[in-house]
């Protein structure tokens, strides 16, 4: 491939011929959470940064029931109507569902157990067919607030559990209020065991595994108008004791008024490596993901089980969280990057098992499906944790409850130093911001990698440094509307994302 050095203030670098421009739309954060971006970089370390819990993740926000757990197994929305967020929260092991309601994020009208308020299901099904074994009733639940339905403004799928082989599956719900929903129709039919026809078989790194499966869920994406599943897989039969290969799959679809075809799901996007090896340990297994929109991609939480080996982070037979990205919703890649206490990949770690006297968050972590809320300058990161994990049988998953954490606006991953170099961007916009701390030297170049001009950010943190070059905005440096950004952060510095305006 041809190439070009381009010099700017003294700082080399070799850029790729060029291509075609990346778009950068005007008023959308582009993040370094992956290397989308970067053409060149040379001596770069980024950090994973993980959201910071208060109390130490000690004390939970909302404190499950002795002798419960609570689960953030649904969703937090908005409603338009009440002018407040809305935490749908499951209790287990009841699996009912509950609700509380927030006018700002963070300051809930109920944080007791006790007093949240029940949200009703229809789960009749009438006789539960013959195939049917286990206890009845629902799995993950997850949904979204409709603002161009004023009827039906919430829509939901929950899992409905050993209800057989057609009907164990993804079932998808309407509410008019959110606090009763109804249930027009099945989604899609999912695995119900060893001698279940309906469900989908993909062979792949040598595995046979099967799906979908429970904590499968659906994601609302209000950009393009369309709906990700995500899709658990997993072997039937152990591949060796205690492990069972969960795996994780993508595939969008257009409607919820149908049925979805199973079939359309062609691969197994994530799935554990079985042994040290890609950031995994051997016992790790993908046991459940979330996905959500944020700026310019698509993140993540990715719940890792491991049934053995106790971990500096994690207890066997806990879960922890690691963060996924992706540029399309379906390609998606593991966060590879040492966090802040220099572990790699690890998001949100487990506190040490059954700690605080039963009340932190030790155990079995889950996320809710929407992800973290922008309340003002920073992100509000909810999640939930027993406090216990599996292999205690009278206290699994028991304990802890709803906790909260905070990180910083585009805050998931930080160039700490080095040089990177951007491929071609097509500017949407003429005024550069950029989130971070200084000093940053910011170099514009041409297309082909030829100085056109640079500045520095010297000191300070903010979300939004305005970047200008002796004055003129970046659009008018680059009159043809194209330029590769070069950024040179120095060891005191961190960059976060940048921003046209």
């Amino acid at each position: 491939m041809l190439s070009k050095t381009a010099w700017a203030d003294g700082i080399g670098s070799t850029v790729s011929a060029a291509s075609t421009p990346i778009p950068v739309k005007k008023g959308v954060a582009q993040l370094f959470v992956d290397d989308y971006l970067i053409d060149t970089q040379a001596n770069l370390k980024r950090t994973l940064h993980q959201p910071t819990k208060e109390d130490g993740g000690n004390v939970p926000m909302i404190v499950a029931k002795p002798g419960t757990g609570l689960l953030a197994y649904g969703s937090i929305v908005y409603d338009v109507k009440l002018q407040k967020y809305v935490m749908f929260v499951q209790e287990f092991p009841s699996r009912d569902m509950y609700r509380t309601t927030s006018a700002d994020g963070l300051t809930w009208d109920i944080t007791e157990h006790a007093k949240l308020t029940p949200v009703k299901m229809d789960l009749d099904l009438g006789t539960l067919p013959p195939d049917a074994h286990g206890r009845f009733g629902i799995d993950l639940f997850s949904c979204f607030y409709d603002k161009k339905d004023v009827t039906y403004p919430y829509k939901g799928w929950t899992w409905f559990a050993n209800a057989g082989n057609e009907w164990e599956g993804i079932w998808y719900m309407r509410s008019k209020d959110g606090l009763y929903w109804e249930r027009p129709h099945q989604l899609f039919s999912g695995v119900a065991g060893t001698k279940d026809p309906s469900c989908r078989a993909i062979t792949q790194n040598g595995r046979t595994v099967y799906g979908p499966g429970d904590v499968t869920t659906v994601y609302y994406d209000e950009i393009e108008d369309r709906f990700l599943g995500i899709f658990k897989f997993f072997s039937l039969s152990g591949i060796r004791p205690g492990y069972s290969s969960r795996c994780r799959a993508y595939a969008f679809m257009d409607r919820i008024d149908e049925p979805f075809d199973t079939n359309r799901i062609t691969h197994v996007e994530l799935m554990p490596a079985m042994e040290e090896a890609n950031g995994d340990h051997r016992f790790d297994e993908y046991y459940a993901s979330t996905a959500w929109r944020y700026e310019s991609i698509w993140l993540g939480g990715l719940k890792v089980f491991h049934g053995m080996g106790d971990y500096p982070y994690s207890a066997a037979d806990c879960a922890f969280m690691k963060l996924v990205v992706s540029r399309d919703g379906l390609h998606w890649d593991k966060v590879p990057f040492d966090n802040d206490a220099g572990i790699p990949e690890v998001f949100v770690p487990n506190g040490k098992e059954g700690g605080n006297n039963g009340l932190n968050d030790g155990g079995y972590i889950s996320e809710f499906s929407t992800g973290p809320l922008r309340v003002g300058d920073e992100l509000v990161y909810y999640y939930s944790s027993s406090s216990w994990g599996k292999r205690i049988k009278e206290k699994i998953i028991r304990g802890g409850g709803i906790f909260r954490s905070r990180l910083r606006v585009d805050g998931f991953v930080s160039v700490d130093w080095g040089t990177l170099t951007t491929k071609p961007l097509a500017l949407g916009g003429k005024d550069l911001t950029v989130n971070g701390v200084g000093p940053i030297t910011i170099r514009a170049l041409s297309a082909k990698g030829n100085p056109l001009a640079a500045t520095i950010i010297t000191e300070g943190d903010s979300l939004a440094h305005p970047v200008t070059f002796n004055g003129r905005s970046l659009g008018e440096v680059a009159p043809d509307g194209v330029v590769r950004l070069q950024f040179e952060v120095d060891w005191r510095g961190a960059l976060y994302s940048f921003k046209l305006r």
